[in-house]
């Protein structure tokens, strides 16, 4: 961790910067996962920047109405990072810490005195791709964008707490997870289910989508 300097609307910002450290996967406890999630949905709402959740705590708020026992992270998405990045000090101010800054891709910060930290994903659209009117990518993992053409706000529940999730988040939950994402499994990952599909082609047909996909970037 070192302490790093940048420009946000002309004025310097400091923060502890933890790219490029080990990174350690230690499961959160219920309570911090709950006031990390509830602090950052209530700022972000302050700074008007629209979120939902995502990934594993999404799968958690459909599936278990709580977060997924054992998950070592909270995952929501934006969608304007510019506001986000531009809203990063007043977000420290009140006691969000960025520690990890991955531009267009992912912004991870923690709570002082809370373990474990809160993973926002950045939902842009696809530079290159064929598909590109039709997808948008969340750090490497492809989407249809009808998913998330209209976000309900207090759609899905953490407990008690309403939060904004993609309406129908099942339709999403399937495309992330595949058809049986209501049947808890050990280990935690995102199977980008497009990828999925087409590893599971024969080899000789893999061959030749690599080298289309290749030409491509």
């Amino acid at each position: 961790m070192k302490s790093k300097t940048i420009e946000i609307n002309g004025k310097p910002f400091t923060y502890m910067d933890e790219v490029g450290d080990p990174y350690v996967f230690n499961p959160m406890a219920p309570k911090d996962m709950e006031e990390i999630l509830e602090t950052t949905a209530h700022l972000l709402d302050e700074c008007g920047i629209e979120y939902f959740l995502a990934f594993g705590t999404l799968l958690g708020a459909v599936r278990e109405k709580y977060f997924i026992k054992g998950d070592d992270d909270v995952d929501v998405i934006i969608t304007d990072e510019e506001r986000l990045f531009a809203s990063l000090p007043y977000l420290q101010e009140h006691g969000l810490f960025i520690n990890r800054i991955f531009k267009t891709e992912l912004y991870t910060f923690h709570m002082e005195g809370r373990r474990g930290h809160i993973d926002l994903y950045v939902l842009r659209p696809l530079e290159k791709w064929p598909y590109k009117d039709r997808c948008v990518s969340i750090r490497g993992h492809y989407a249809p964008k009808r998913f998330f053409e209209k976000i309900e706000k207090g759609g899905c529940f953490i407990g008690e707490k309403a939060f904004s999730c993609p309406q129908n988040p099942e339709n999403l939950l399937e495309w992330w997870y595949g058809k049986d994402w209501r049947i808890p499994k050990a280990g935690k990952a995102t199977e980008d289910v497009f990828l999925r599909r087409l590893t599971l082609l024969p080899k000789k047909y893999w061959r030749k989508v690599m080298k289309r996909i290749k030409r491509l970037f």
